[in-house]
C-alpha cells in the first residue's frame, strides 16, 4: 500500500495521465482557434508563470505541490484549446481533460500526515486513480453513449472522496472550513458547469469562462499560501534579527542532547540580568560521573545516545519549575542547558533571604537526581548513573557570568574528588589561589635572581663523629619572610614552570660543593633531592654530563636522592633514568624508604648507594612502632650491605635510640641544624679540628 501512496499521490500520476493525452484519437481538420479562447489561455499563463517561479525562488510547498499545479494549469489550457475546436473534434478530448484537470484539483490538495490519514488517503487515490482511468476509458470506447451519466457518476465519486480526504486532513474547524472552500467548492462548481456543458444547456464561450472561473478560486488559494510562506519566513528571519538585535543571536542547540549551548544560555542569563539587576542566582553545574566507561564500553556514538535519554528525562524533571531560568524563549521552556563535556547548567532565581538559599539548591538537587532513571539502557548494556552538583551563587562582586560559571564547575571538580553528591563554591579558594599566583610569580622571579638561600645538613658516624657526606638543601622566604623549604615550595615551583632551572642550580651548586670540600681534604658524598617525577627527562641526564666535565670532579661523589613514592609512580622512566646516571658514575639514593615490598624488589634491581629512613618520631616512646619498623629496616639493610642514613635525628634522646638498633649514619640537628655553603669551607675544618684532627 506504500507503494500507492508514494507513486499516485506524487506527479508520476500526474504525468501518467498527461501521457494519456497523446493516445491517437480521430482525425480532425485543424483550424485557428478564437480570439477569445486565445485571450483565456494568455490569461491562465500570464497568472500562473509569476506563482511558479515565486514558489521556485522560495522552495516552499504551498497546498498546491508545484508539479502539480502546473499540470493542472497545463490540463485546463488544454480545456481552453480543445473545446474552442470541438465543433471539429467532438467533446471527447475537452472531457478528458476535463477529468484530468479534476483529478489534478484532487492531488494538488493531498495530505502528508502520516497517522490516521495516511490509510484513509491512500485508499480513495487508489480509487481516484481507478476511476479516472475507467472514464477515460469509456468515453474513448463509447463516446456517443450517455457521457453525462459517466461524468456525474465519476466526478461526484471524486468529490466524495475529496470530502472524506478533506475532513481528516484537516485541524480544527477554521481549516476545515478554509478547505472546502477553496479546495472542493471550486470542484464542484466545475464538475456542475461540465455537466451543463455536455447537456447543450450552455456554450462552448461561458464553459470556458467558468473553467476559468474555477481556476482563479484555486489560484487565489495558491497566491495566498505563497504569500503566506513568504510572510512566515520574513517573520522568522526578523524575529532571528531581533533576538540577534537583543544580544540573543540563533545559536544551535547542542546536537547530542537537543539542549542550548551554553554560549546561548549565558546570553539569556545576562539578558535577564540587564533588564533586572538585582536578580540573585544560584548556578548549578552537574554532571552524570562513571559516564567514562559507558565512551570506553559502547564508545561515543552510542553513548551519545544514553546522554540524549538522560537529557530528556533531566528536561522533563524540571520542565514547570518556574524559579529556573528558561534558556529558550523561541519555543517550549528548556531549563538545562549542556556545557562542555558531561557537564550541564541550570539558573535557579532565588527571591529568599541566602539562608534559605541552600534549601532550594538542595531540593533542586534531589529534584533532578531522581529524574534520573534507576537504569538506563542501550541494546544488552545497562548502567545506573549518579549526579554530583557544584553550587555558585551570584553575588553583586562585578563578577563575570562565565567566571560564576567556572566557580560552580570548581564545586563540582571537589564534590567528584571527595565523592560528595553536592558541593559549593567558597569565596576563599579564589583569596587562596590569588596567593598561590602571586606566590608563584614571586617565587619565579627569586630563581631566576638566585635569590635564594643555600645550605648544607652534613651526615656522620655517630660513634667518631666523622664526616661520611653533606646534603644540599635550599630554602626560599615568601611574602611573609617565613623560611619553606625545598620540599614545602616544590608545588609552588612545579606551578611557576622554573622547577627546572632550579634543579639545574642544585646540580651546579653540588659540583662547586664538592669542588670545595676537596680543597679542605674532604672526599664525602653530596647529596640533592629531585622531588619531583617531571625532573626524569633525558635532558637532566645530558645537563649533569655537562657540569662533570665543567668542573672536573668525579661523578662518584654526587648522589641523587629520588623519593620512593617519586620513584615508584614514575616506573620505567624512572628507572631509565637512573640506569643512564649510573652510567656515568653518579650514584643514587632512595629517601624516605619505607620498606614496602615494591621498594624491595626496585632496590633488589638496582644498585642503590643508599638510603634514608625518617627517625623524627623514634624516640617519643620505648615501645613506639615506629622504632620496631625503623628496627627492621636497620637490620634488613645491613644484611643487604646498603648503606643507611637516619634523618631528622634532631635530639640526644633520638640518637640513643637510634644507634641502640644498630644505626651508624645520622643527620639530622645533633650533628648541626644546617651551614650556609659560602662558611662550608671554615665549618668542616673546625669540625675536623675537634673531632678528627690530622
Amino acid at each position: 500500500m506504500d507503494f500507492f501512496l508514494q507513486h499516485f499521490s506524487k506527479t508520476t500520476l500526474g504525468l501518467f495521465f498527461s501521457i494519456l493525452c497523446f493516445i491517437s484519437f480521430p482525425a480532425f481538420s485543424a483550424t485557428s482557434i478564437s480570439l477569445f479562447s486565445v485571450i483565456n489561455i494568455a490569461f491562465i499563463l500570464g497568472l500562473s508563470l509569476p506563482v511558479t517561479l515565486i514558489a521556485l525562488l522560495y522552495k516552499s510547498k504551498i497546498i498546491f505541490k508545484l508539479p502539480l499545479f502546473i499540470l493542472m494549469t497545463l490540463s485546463l489550457v488544454g480545456i481552453i484549446y480543445f473545446t474552442a475546436i470541438s465543433e471539429q473534434i467532438g467533446m471527447l478530448v475537452p472531457l478528458i481533460f476535463s477529468i484530468l484537470y479534476l483529478v489534478f484539483m484532487y492531488f494538488c490538495g493531498s495530505s502528508e500526515k502520516t497517522d490516521l490519514t495516511i490509510n484513509i488517503g491512500m485508499i480513495s487515490h487508489v480509487i481516484v486513480f481507478i476511476l479516472a482511468l475507467t472514464y477515460i476509458a469509456v468515453i474513448y470506447f463509447y463516446p456517443n453513449q450517455n457521457a453525462y451519466i459517466m461524468w456525474v457518476i465519476t466526478s461526484g465519486s471524486i468529490l466524495a472522496f475529496t470530502v472524506v480526504k478533506i475532513r481528516y486532513d484537516s485541524d480544527g474547524f477554521n481549516n476545515l472550513l478554509y478547505k472546502l472552500t477553496f479546495q472542493w467548492l471550486p470542484g464542484v462548481y466545475f464538475s456542475l458547469v461540465v455537466f451543463l456543458w455536455i447537456n447543450n444547456e450552455i456554450s462552448a464561450q461561458s464553459f470556458i469562462m467558468n473553467s476559468v472561473a474555477s481556476y482563479l478560486v484555486l489560484f487565489c488559494s495558491s497566491c495566498w499560501k505563497v504569500v503566506t510562506k513568504i510572510n512566515k519566513k520574513n517573520t522568522e528571519q526578523g524575529g532571528k534579527s531581533r533576538l540577534t538585535d537583543m544580544g540573543l543571536a540563533a545559536i544551535p542547540n547542542d546536537t547530542s542532547t537537543n539542549l542550548p549551548s551554553q554560549q546561548e544560555a549565558v546570553q539569556v542569563v545576562n539578558k535577564l540580568l540587564k533588564n533586572k539587576p538585582k536578580t540573585n542566582l544560584a548556578i548549578i553545574v552537574f554532571k552524570p560521573i562513571n559516564f567514562k566507561q559507558v565512551n570506553k564500553i559502547l564508545g561515543h556514538h552510542n553513548s551519545d545516545i544514553l546522554l540524549l535519554q538522560l537529557a530528556y528525562c533531566l528536561q522533563k524533571s524540571v520542565e514547570s519549575n518556574t524559579n529556573l531560568i528558561n534558556f529558550n524563549s523561541r519555543h517550549n521552556p528548556i531549563r538545562i542547558a549542556r556545557l562542555q563535556g558531561l557537564h550541564f547548567l541550570v539558573a535557579l532565581e532565588l527571591k529568599e533571604s541566602d539562608v534559605n538559599a541552600r534549601v532550594f539548591v538542595e531540593k533542586l538537587s534531589q529534584e533532578l537526581t531522581l529524574a534520573v532513571p534507576d537504569a538506563m539502557s542501550f541494546k544488552s548494556f545497562s548502567l545506573n548513573f549518579e549526579l554530583t552538583f557544584g553550587v555558585c551563587f551570584l553575588d553583586d562582586q562585578g563578577i563575570s557570568l562565565s567566571q560564576i560559571i567556572a566557580h560552580a564547575e570548581d564545586a563540582l571538580l571537589t564534590a567528584e574528588n571527595n565523592q560528595l553528591p553536592l558541593s559549593y563554591f567558597d569565596k576563599n579558594e579564589v583569596i587562596y589561589t590569588e596567593r598561590h599566583l602571586l606566590q608563584m610569580e614571586r617565587l619565579k622571579d627569586d630563581i631566576i635572581d638566585n635569590n635564594l638561600y643555600w645550605y648544607v645538613q652534613p651526615q656522620t658516624r655517630l660513634r667518631d663523629r666523622k664526616l661520611v657526606g653533606f646534603e644540599l638543601l635550599v630554602q626560599w622566604h615568601n611574602a611573609d619572610n617565613a623560611p619553606l623549604e625545598f620540599q614545602d615550595f616544590i608545588d609552588v615551583a612545579e606551578h611557576s614552570g622554573e622547577i627546572y632551572l632550579l634543579t639545574k642550580q642544585m646540580i651546579t651548586r653540588a659540583f662547586k660543593l664538592i669542588l670545595k670540600l676537596q680543597r679542605v681534604s674532604n672526599y664525602e658524598t653530596v647529596s640533592i633531592k629531585l622531588l619531583s617525577q617531571y625532573l626524569l627527562e633525558p635532558d637532566l641526564v645530558s645537563f649533569i654530563e655537562k657540569q662533570i666535565a665543567t668542573y672536573n670532579v668525579p661523578a662518584k661523589y654526587l648522589v641523587i636522592e629520588l623519593p620512593e613514592k617519586v620513584v615508584l609512580s614514575a616506573g620505567a622512566r624512572a628507572r631509565t633514568i637512573i640506569d643512564e646516571l649510573k652510567s656515568l658514575n653518579v650514584n643514587i639514593g632512595i629517601s624516605d624508604f619505607s620498606g614496602s615490598y615494591e621498594s624491595l624488589r626496585y632496590i633488589r634491581k638496582m644498585a642503590v648507594h643508599q638510603v634514608k629512613i625518617d627517625c623524627e618520631y623514634m624516640g617519643t616512646k620505648e615501645d613506639d612502632s615506629e622504632k620496631a619498623i625503623i628496627t627492621a629496616l636497620v637490620d634488613l639493610t645491613q644484611k643487604m650491605n646498603l648503606r643507611l642514613v637516619g634523618t631528622s635525628i634532631n635530639d640526644k634522646i633520638t640518637e640513643q635510640a637510634f644507634t641502640l638498633i644498630g644505626g651508624e649514619l645520622a643527620q639530622g640537628d645533633v650533628v648541626d641544624k644546617g651551614v650556609a655553603t659560602e662558611k662550608i669551607d671554615t665549618w668542616v675544618t673546625t669540625w675536623n679540628g675537634l673531632y678528627n684532627p690530622i
